[in-house]
């Protein structure tokens, strides 16, 4: 007896469909370790592009190496402005918090000190959320840490739309709580 065959086109689909499958469970974010800079580790949930520039802040020349990507309906980027003036840290450090509220046209919400093991400690350390102004075209949210290491201030920042997915500050937490320094 011979058995029925598929037409062609039903067997192509059935070939296909495993493949769907596991496309459709690829997850949204996919955590990665990222190097920012000399023994400097980030979990980022994309693949991050990396961009490098001079620029001055708070009248300190610094290069700015920067790692950005998009996932999740969310912006990550983690900066590395390098100081070559220990006495400019802290004045650094101020003016790139306060750059970020004011590029995203908001304003602090919460100002907290932050600890992570084996940054360099600083009064100026913080993390912070920033509320951006409702139908800006800016984003709406963002939350961000302001630390150093050595001569370099580091930048972490998780930048939200309106209408982000509705557990998008857990996601930021885990960015924001995975910097890694070696003691």
């Amino acid at each position: 007896m011979r058995r029925p065959t598929l037409p062609l086109s039903r067997r192509f689909l059935c070939l296909l469909a495993p493949i769907g499958l596991l496309a459709a469970c690829s997850p949204t974010l996919n955590w990665r370790d990222v190097d920012v800079g000399p023994q400097t580790r980030v979990q980022f949930p994309c693949r991050p592009e990396h961009a490098e520039r001079a620029l001055v802040l708070a009248d300190a020349p610094t290069r700015a190496g920067m790692w950005v990507c998009d996932a999740g309906g969310l912006s990550w980027s983690a900066t590395v402005l390098d100081v070559d003036d220990p006495s400019h840290l802290s004045a650094v450090l101020r003016a790139s918090r306060l750059g970020l509220a004011t590029r995203l046209q908001g304003s602090e919400e919460s100002v907290q000190p932050v600890r992570i093991a084996g940054m360099t400690p600083n009064d100026e350390s913080r993390r912070v959320v920033i509320v951006g102004p409702a139908g800006t075209g800016q984003p709406a949210r963002a939350e961000a840490v302001f630390a150093v290491r050595g001569l370099q201030v580091f930048q972490f920042v998780v930048m939200a739309q309106r209408g982000a997915p509705p557990k998008w500050a857990e996601s930021a937490d885990e960015f924001l709580r995975s910097v890694r320094w070696p003691g």
